[in-house]
């Protein structure tokens, strides 16, 4: 008796609650659309555009801000190599000397100043060789001869003077320059070079005197890049009236440029196989990717030389997660 009264009232029990679950139920597409926390966005012509569920909640991660032209206060900051120093000859009769931190740099200066005098012996004997030949004292294979050496040295000039140059020296402004003139190279990247002009203001820091800061300028920029690094080498020329700086001193040079470019936070720019790319929001909820081509830059803020336009709306904040749509990450 006990025992059919037990199995009558689990029955019941099941049943009512078969019929409260019954009454409960909804439809299942329904469920798991609102359990979702983050609704697919559709990516479109290879990642290039991202287009968001205008009920996404995700979009609110995405801030953006125009681009603008902003003028800041760039400070450029690189190594410096202290290369050449003028010094003093003992023979008043001589030009002074330069000495160099490598060589290489003596050998090609010491080859360049007999190239200028072994020219000026061959054009010499080429006008006297080619005054005798017109009158018929001389044979057109003295002549010839004469002609070639003086072709020769000339070549061999212009070859130590692009060595000079490449190191970034001016063979033919060290000859008049000052006893104390010092001589530094630094190599900026070629983004830089639309900022950097000669005669602009830099300072310079040595571990030697790490108290003490030496005001110096840009005595000029290579006209060849680095081919390999893509970068420019910079001259600066510093007067060292008290004899501080040796060849073959590293330190550190800065420039502070005021300058106004179309500039973006740099939380705003990724790489991607060596190339440049932002986010542009082209609508409400769609996002285009952009390469861009980077320039100067400050502690935040990056130029952009390309890419975009003033007033285009960069995303700046959780970039990469747009990253991970366009590329699959």
């Amino acid at each position: 008796m006990n025992t059919r009264f037990y199995l009558s009232l689990l029955v019941l029990i099941g049943f009512s609650v078969f019929t409260i679950l019954s009454c409960k139920k909804t439809n299942p597409k329904e469920d798991i659309q609102n359990s979702e926390t983050f609704l697919q966005p559709v990516i479109k012509n290879a990642g290039k555009r991202i287009e968001f569920p205008k009920s996404s909640k995700h979009l609110n991660l995405f801030v953006t801000k125009k681009a603008e032209i902003v003028d800041a206060n760039l400070n450029l900051k690189a190594p410096a190599t202290v290369i050449g120093k003028v010094k003093s000859s003992e023979d008043r009769s001589q030009p002074n000397l330069v000495l160099f931190s490598s060589t290489d740099l003596t050998s090609s200066y010491s080859q360049y100043l007999q190239n200028l005098l072994q020219i000026q012996i061959s054009k010499t004997n080429f006008n006297r060789t080619k005054d005798l030949y017109e009158h018929g004292a001389a044979t057109g294979k003295e002549l010839n001869d004469s002609s070639s050496s003086l072709y020769t040295y000339q070549s061999t000039l212009a070859e130590n003077e692009a060595k000079l140059r490449r190191e970034g020296f001016n063979p033919k402004s060290m000859k008049t320059a000052q006893p104390g003139t010092v001589w530094l190279v630094s190599d900026l990247p070629e983004s830089e070079l639309n900022i950097l002009h000669a005669g602009l203001k830099c300072t310079l820091e040595f571990p030697s005197y790490p108290s003490e800061l030496f005001q110096a300028k840009i005595d000029a920029i290579a006209e060849v890049l680095n081919m390999e690094t893509k970068k420019a080498r910079v001259r600066i020329v510093y007067y060292d009236n008290k004899d501080k700086l040796r060849p073959g001193m590293f330190g550190k040079v800065k420039f502070e440029v005021r300058h106004n470019g179309l500039m973006v936070k740099k939380s705003a720019v990724f790489t991607s196989n060596a190339l440049y790319y932002v986010f542009i929001k082209t609508e409400e909820t769609v996002f285009e990717i952009r390469e861009v081509t980077v320039s100067s830059e400050t502690d935040e803020l990056l130029e952009i030389a390309g890419g975009i336009k003033a007033g285009d709306e960069v995303v700046e904040e959780n970039v990469y997660l747009l990253k991970g749509l366009a590329f699959g990450i």
